[in-house]
This record gives C-alpha cells, sequence and structure tokens, in this order.
C-alpha cells in the first residue's frame, strides 16, 4: 500500500495479510513435482488409454513402435472391458451428437444453412 504519491512520496507500509516469505518447499522440490507428474500420467492412463492408442497410430511405424502396439492395444482394450474409458465414451457420444447436428435447411458436410434470400 502506498502513500502520498502525489506529493513524490512512496511509503510501504506493508500488508495486511500474512504472507509466508518462501512458500515453495525447498527441502524436496523434485519429490512434488515427481509426485504430481507420475499421479497425472497414470489418471490419463488409466482413464484416456484411447488418447494414448490415437498418439501411438500417428507415429512413424519402426521397429519399436511395431513391437509396442500389440501391448497398447491390450490396454486400451483392458480398460474398455473394466468401464474406465466409460466417462470419456459418453463425452465422446455428446459431442459427436452436438457436431452431427443441423439446424434449419443444413445438410451434413455443407458449411452451413443457406440464408434466407440467397
Amino acid at each position: 500500500m502506498t502513500t502520498s504519491a502525489d506529493q513524490g512520496v512512496i511509503a510501504d507500509v506493508g500488508s495486511p495479510v500474512l504472507i509466508v516469505t518462501n512458500p515453495i518447499d525447498t527441502r524436496a522440490p523434485w519429490r512434488w513435482q515427481t509426485t504430481t507428474i507420475a499421479t497425472a500420467t497414470a489418471l490419463l492412463l488409466l482413464f484416456n488409454a484411447h488418447a494414448v492408442t490415437g498418439w501411438f497410430d500417428e507415429l512413424v511405424p519402426s521397429r519399436a513402435t511395431e513391437w509396442l502396439r500389440r501391448p497398447i492395444g491390450g490396454w486400451t482394450r483392458t480398460t474398455e472391458a473394466a468401464g474406465l474409458d466409460a466417462p470419456r465414451a459418453q463425452l465422446h457420444a455428446r459431442w459427436s451428437r452436438v457436431r452431427a447436428a443441423r439446424f434449419g435447411s443444413e445438410q451434413p458436410g455443407e458449411q452451413g444453412a443457406a440464408a434466407a434470400g440467397d
């Protein structure tokens, strides 16, 4: 907070809120970061295996990618069988219905409905 700025004098009176001087954990920052990334990766592998398969299918074919194709496909089928992909599948189904919606005289594949008087 500043005072007397119009007179060229600025006085810092501090903050009325107690702010921790160093909010970053300096003892184990790598542990926090590693835990966060590992948790996010595990959740994505469990609940979004379909995206991993899609990404993998776009890779340039090589010896390594061909060797990994079966395990990745198997993982995707396993998560689907367990129902872990249900939220993603439901959201995708809703998105597909909205995407397929047509308005007025619009036809599938058309950029937009013809305006009246065209």
